[in-house]
């Protein structure tokens, strides 16, 4: 399983955060798409830092994972540059400091057009070190996004793809999309991959349809309200047997239930509620049961994910309300995860 893998969003949605809180933040994790958008163009770095510790990457550990030739990719590819000052990035490359800066390309070409009219001859800034650069904070302070990115390629800067993600500036809100060949890197593969431990099975036994007024027997709900919430008032849900355990246990809908769900400010997105629903897999999604045809006995499950940020200022999880993004469909007698 890889973020690549999944099929397009079904439908649009957006984060809004207030400007007090992303000054708070440091960063702006603000963003919206559309239907049919691909899960990996809006998720962010941030949003999986907790789940998979995306953060500890570096460009050469993806590519040995996904055998990407990082080679064919320039400085615009990898997104976190945009984001980047001459300072910001020696602070997340301290080995830097002794290059002079025109062994650097895009950085002898950032001092060469914004403090020597463009010309080469005469600029005695080229031959200072990045580290006596840096001691000027208005040079320190000049943005890489000043460049047109695209003509650099991501050997031009020492040491950038030996460099863990979470040692470049505002690397939170990053999109998944903006790492080469991150979307190809299998969850198994993650710095902290997907949890198995105690997974269980259990066979659908029979489905039912919203006609059904109530569901008390719930093992569905949300980390904030707990994975026993029962439903009532037109409850579509499938009932669980094979498993002693699971014996005439109800898994409820997302279609007939929200739950409250999410943590500290970014609890209030999505209007502070989630589909209710499991995590087989952990905490990076959650895992709730969709559309259930009771004629045909079909169940089909779709796959929820959260924003989570974190700057100088902690801000929490979202609920889970990136979605929904179909998943597998099932079969009454079929056997399905649980935990």
């Amino acid at each position: 399983m890889t973020f690549s893998t999944f099929p397009p969003i079904e439908s649009e949605g957006n984060v809004v955060l207030s400007n007090e809180v992303i000054e708070q933040l440091g960063f702006n994790p603000n963003r919206s798409w559309q239907k049919g958008q691909t899960l990996y163009t809006i998720i962010q770095l941030g949003d999986i830092s907790k789940g998979f510790g995306v953060e500890t990457f570096t460009l050469n550990e993806i590519k040995s994972l996904v055998n990407v030739d990082i080679s064919q990719f320039s400085l615009k590819d990898f997104g976190i540059i945009q984001f980047q000052t001459i300072g910001s990035l020696f602070d997340a490359i301290p080995n830097l400091k002794n290059e002079k800066i025109k062994t650097i390309p895009p950085l002898r070409d950032l001092i060469k057009d914004t403090q020597c009219g463009g010309q080469s001859q005469g600029c005695n800034l080229l031959n200072y070190s990045v580290k006596k650069i840096t001691k000027d904070s208005q040079l320190a302070s000049l943005s890489l996004n000043q460049l047109s990115l695209e003509q650099y390629k991501l050997s031009d800067i020492p040491g950038l793809s030996n460099t863990d993600l979470k040692e470049f500036n505002q690397w939170q809100q990053v999109f998944l999309s903006e790492i080469p060949g991150l979307n190809q890197v299998s969850f198994a593969d993650f710095p902290n991959s997907l949890s198995t431990d105690g997974i269980e099975v259990a066979q659908i036994d029979i489905t039912f349809s919203e006609a059904e007024y109530e569901a008390v027997k719930s093992i569905s709900g949300s980390y904030q309200e707990g994975f026993n919430k029962s439903c009532f008032g037109g409850c579509s849900h499938i009932e669980l047997g094979g498993n002693p355990l699971m014996l005439g246990q109800q898994w409820v809908s997302g279609n007939s239930q929200k739950v409250q769900g999410g943590n500290g400010i970014l609890s209030s997105l999505f209007g502070g509620v989630e589909p209710t629903g499991r995590h087989p897999f952990g905490d990076v999604f959650k895992v709730v049961i969709g559309d259930i045809d009771e004629t045909t006995g079909t169940v089909e499950t779709d796959l929820y994910f959260r924003v989570c940020q974190k700057g100088w200022i902690d801000l929490g999880c979202s609920p889970y309300g990136i979605g929904p993004i179909p998943f597998m469909t099932f079969k009454e007698k079929d056997w399905l995860f649980f935990k």
